[in-house]
């Protein structure tokens, strides 16, 4: 019976740790897109979704992402911006926006050369389903 109250309290030390270790990465990794988001040229609308892209990956720092897609939207208003904002929506729930987002960047992105309309068509059948 000790010995499985030692394993348990070494399990709850080791999950603080590794929890807390985690958010340190996290809040690293945001502090380091903030300062690539700052230093980006003005016209420069991949830095602006790249960081937008990997805070709803984090799921963290999605208010600031927000911003940063319309941003990105607003220098470069292409498939992969919109397709972008429609995978934040789903992030957050709005599943009926993310469609109509989803929609936007498919009927945008057939006549644009390289972009993954497929893909688009499959992320808004999931969220309709």
């Amino acid at each position: 019976m000790k010995s499985l109250k030692n394993i348990i309290a070494l399990l709850i030390i080791s999950l603080f740790t590794f929890g807390t270790s985690f958010a340190d990465n996290v809040d690293n990794e945001i502090t380091k897109l903030r300062e690539s988001v700052e230093n980006a040229s003005a016209n420069d609308w991949q830095v602006y979704a790249n960081a937008a892209e990997r805070c709803i990956e984090l799921r963290s720092n999605l208010s600031e992402a927000y911003i940063w897609i319309e941003r990105a939207i607003e220098i470069e208003p292409n498939a992969s911006n919109l397709e972008l904002k429609a995978d934040y929506l789903v992030a957050n729930g709005a599943n009926e926006m993310a469609v109509e987002a989803y929609r936007t960047a498919i009927l945008k992105g057939l006549s644009e050369k390289g972009y993954d309309v497929e893909k688009a068509q499959k992320k808004m059948l999931s969220v309709m389903r």
